[in-house]
């Protein structure tokens, strides 16, 4: 069964998946393998411009390390399984909704050898700090897992895809290089994502982007984009057919 055919219901046990079967065919299309010490960071947020309630423009909720591309569905998915109350807006102590909340994957692979070496040197400033000032505070220690995930997040290993983020729903793709790609059709425009593209491809995006619009942006430095399959402030991500 294609998974255009499967019932788009949004599952009403608290959960911000709403398409399986396209989660795995992002993973399968989309998703290098992992190699050495690889991982694949993803992270769970709430953004106000989705909705109005919360008391801050972003928070970051949890995030999650996938250590195996074949699991990566099944992660994912149980990750996003959500109980209200599960996360507090803490400034005013009600839960966050689940219509105000999004999930990203970094689909640059992270090296957990570099973030390593990163967090190695922040503990042992840290512990150089406590050993010069009587009034530091232990609980800093408390912030490792965070820490941690914060140096996976920014240690690329490698970066095999190139995304362009487009910030509307009225775009003429036929301004963009025609190559190989997945279009993600997001909440509010489309993510691009060229996939390992050849010397030419970038050449054609490189020339693109000298004289693109405000609203489209290269940020390939990182490569974080909405899970397809997924509900981003309400909206089903799904997979915009186009080549």
């Amino acid at each position: 069964m294609s998974w255009r055919t499967l019932s788009e219901k949004v599952n009403e046990n608290q959960s911000l998946v709403w398409n399986r079967q396209l989660i795995k065919k992002f993973a399968d299309e989309v998703l290098v393998d992992l190699e050495g010490d690889e991982v694949y960071s993803v992270v769970l947020v709430a953004r106000k411009k989705y909705c109005s309630r919360l008391a801050r423009s972003q928070e970051m909720l949890d995030m999650l390390v996938v250590k195996r591309k074949e699991d990566f569905v099944r992660k994912v998915c149980k990750f996003l399984r959500i109980e209200e109350g599960d996360y507090i807006d803490f400034k005013t102590g009600e839960p966050i909704p689940l219509e105000s909340m999004a999930c990203y994957i970094d689909i640059y692979p992270k090296s957990c050898i570099k973030a390593g070496l990163e967090l190695n040197k922040l503990f042992l400033n840290w512990l150089v700090e406590r050993g010069n000032n009587p009034e530091f505070d232990d609980r800093v220690f408390t912030k490792l897992n965070t820490k941690l995930f914060a140096s996976i997040h920014k240690s690329n290993s490698r970066k095999p895809h190139k995304i362009v983020d487009i910030d509307t729903k009225d775009f003429d793709f036929s301004t963009l290089p025609k190559s190989r790609a997945w279009i993600t059709e997001t909440r509010g425009g489309y993510h691009v994502i060229y996939l390992t593209p050849d010397s030419d491809t970038i050449k054609e995006l490189v020339d693109f982007r000298k004289s693109s619009p405000e609203y489209v942006e290269f940020a390939w430095h990182q490569g974080q984009t909405v899970i397809p399959g997924t509900l981003q402030g309400g909206f089903k991500v799904r997979l915009y057919d186009l080549w």
